[in-house]
C-alpha cells in the first residue's frame, strides 16, 4: 500500500539507517551513498510542501520504503531527491517510483529525474519502472589543498545574470550530446526547468570570450564540500588549467567535489593530471511522464471517401 509520507514514517526509516539511493554520493560517506537523514528530510517536507511529494510503501504495518520528489527550477521537471528501501524488494521500489511519477505528473511534471548509484541491479529495477539511463557522472575530489599547477589563475569571471539564459542554452547545446539533451530537455524551457534550484549559498559564474559565454561554473555547499559543476565550450580559447586552479581556490578551506559527466572527457583527464581522483559515480536516469489532460476538448476526426 502506498500512502502519503508522514513524520512517523520518516523517523522509522531513518532509525534503520538505510542508504539514501537518490542522494548525491560523497566521499565523506566512504565513496558511497550517505544514510537517509530523517531530520533533514522532515524539514524539507515542511519547506517544500507546495512543490514536492512524499510517499511511503507499507505492507501489513511494515514499512518497506520511502520516496520523495520535488520540482526543479520550473514546473515541467521534477527530481527524486530521496529514495530509501528498508527491504530488498524490487516490487516496492517499482511501486514507489510508479506512484511518485503519477503524483508529479498530476502537478504538471513532464520529466522525472533520478540520480542512482551506478549498480546494474538497481538500474535494471528502475528501468522496469520506466526510467532510461542518460549518462554516467563521475565525482572527482582533490586529496591535497591545491592542484599541481602553482600558477595564478588568469580567469575573468562575473556572476550569472538573467539575460545570460539564451547564451547558456547555446552553450548547453554545444557541449551536451544530442541523446542526453533529448532525455533531459531539448527546448530552452525544458533545459531551464530541469536546472537544480538555487539556495542562498549557490554561486553561478560565467566566463566570456569574444562576446560569447565560454564557460559556466556553479558552486554549492554540500556537507563540508564545495560541490562544482561546469560547462565548457568545445575548442574554445580558454586555459582550462587556470579554470581548475580558480575553482580550487574559490573553494576556500572546503574540499572540492567536482561532478563531471562522462562525455566531458577532456575535463576528466585534465582534473586527474592536476591531482584529482575519481571518488565515486552515479547514473542519471530520466522518466518521461504522460501529460495530464485537464479538460475535455473536441478534435476533428479523419473521414474516408
Amino acid at each position: 500500500m502506498i500512502r502519503s509520507l508522514g513524520l512517523m514514517e520518516i523517523m522509522r526509516a531513518a532509525a534503520q539507517g538505510p542508504p539514501d539511493l537518490a542522494a548525491l554520493p560523497t566521499r565523506a560517506a566512504a565513496g558511497g551513498q550517505p544514510p537517509l537523514r530523517g531530520y533533514a528530510l522532515a524539514l524539507e517536507r515542511i519547506r517544500y510542501k507546495r512543490s514536492s511529494v512524499g510517499l511511503a510503501s507499507i505492507e501489513k504495518g511494515k514499512l518497506l520504503g520511502i520516496v520523495s520528489a520535488r520540482q526543479g527550477k520550473g514546473p515541467t521537471a521534477w527530481t527524486v531527491d530521496h529514495l530509501a528501501l528498508l527491504e530488498e524488494d524490487n516490487g516496492a521500489l517499482g511501486e514507489l517510483l510508479g506512484a511518485v511519477s503519477a503524483s508529479a505528473a498530476k502537478r504538471g511534471a513532464e520529466r522525472l529525474l533520478l540520480r542512482l548509484p551506478d549498480e546494474w541491479t538497481l538500474q535494471k529495477a528502475v528501468a522496469q519502472a520506466g526510467f532510461a539511463a542518460t549518462t554516467q557522472v563521475l565525482l572527482l575530489t582533490l586529496p591535497g589543498r591545491s592542484p599541481l599547477s602553482k600558477e595564478e589563475p588568469l580567469l575573468n569571471t562575473r556572476l550569472r545574470r538573467v539575460g545570460d539564459d539564451h547564451a547558456l542554452f547555446r552553450l548547453y547545446n554545444a557541449c551536451t550530446p544530442a541523446e542526453v539533451r533529448f532525455k533531459i530537455g531539448l527546448t530552452m524551457q525544458q533545459w531551464r526547468d530541469a536546472e537544480e534550484p538555487e539556495t542562498r549559498r549557490t554561486r553561478q559564474l560565467v566566463v566570456e570570450r569574444g562576446g560569447e559565454i565560454a564557460a559556466w561554473l556553479r558552486f554549492d555547499d554540500h556537507y563540508g564540500w564545495k560541490r562544482v559543476r561546469t560547462m565548457l565550450r568545445p575548442a574554445e580559447i580558454l586555459d582550462p588549467s587556470s579554470l581548475v586552479t580558480y575553482v580550487v581556490r574559490s573553494g576556500g578551506r572546503r574540499g572540492v567535489l567536482w561532478e563531471v559527466p562522462e562525455y566531458q572527457t577532456e575535463l576528466h583527464l585534465l582534473l586527474e593530471r592536476m591531482g584529482f581522483e575519481v571518488s565515486t559515480c552515479y547514473r542519471l536516469m530520466v522518466k518521461t511522464l504522460a501529460p495530464m489532460i485537464k479538460e475535455r476538448a473536441w478534435a476533428p476526426a479523419p473521414t474516408t471517401v
